[in-house]
């Protein structure tokens, strides 16, 4: 389930861009015009440092595509939080914003899944000229597999308001292909 949306995939995921040994995938739900994407990539890291990496609230903002601040709203327990990001549109479009409860779920084999869900608590009120963004699902993986650390992020994501599915479903390529960019850069250096 999405937000109570009942996720029906229309097809398998195509592959949208492979480069810098970053892959993009996208696919079509039957219930959203909206597509959902999947990224996957292989670096040169450990896993605890893959893992807290993506779970620093407060400085997810260094890594991920157009956001320019982000912050650890609470810490529920050491596998629960909550995060806010904001993300930067171009004008004459809205920011958006979203407020995520994160939940880290130890793996067989030394792994992690994070998942992503909209936090329901009101912890943070919206804020003023911005969308908040509350039909969202999604995870990461972390996987090692041999010295390396396969990272995939597999994300649904609605942002509110009226923006044309044609100019979200073009997006879906190139935000998650500069966030796992920059989250590759700043793992492997």
């Amino acid at each position: 389930m999405i937000c109570g949306i009942l996720q029906v995939y229309s097809q398998n995921w195509n592959l949208k861009r492979d480069k810098k040994g970053i892959k993009v995938y996208t696919r079509k739900l039957d219930s959203s015009k909206i597509n959902e994407y999947k990224a996957v990539m292989l670096v040169d890291s450990k896993v605890e440092n893959v893992l807290n990496t993506i779970t620093d609230g407060d400085n997810l903002w260094k890594w991920n595509y157009k956001t320019p601040e982000s912050k650890k709203l609470k810490t529920i327990s050491n596998t629960e939080y909550i995060f806010w990001m904001k993300n930067d549109l171009p004008w004459p479009l809205k920011n958006r914003d979203n407020v995520s409860h994160i939940n880290v779920i130890p793996l067989n084999g030394g792994g992690y899944r994070i998942d992503i869900n909209p936090d329901r608590s009101g912890i943070l009120p919206p804020k003023d000229n911005t969308i908040r963004i509350v039909n969202f699902k999604g995870y990461w993986l972390i996987e090692p597999v041999g010295r390396l650390v396969k990272v995939t992020q597999q994300l649904y994501g609605d942002p509110g308001g009226s923006l044309p599915s044609w100019l979200l479903n073009s997006m879906l390529v190139a935000a998650p292909y500069h966030t796992f960019l920059d989250l590759k850069r700043l793992l492997e250096n």
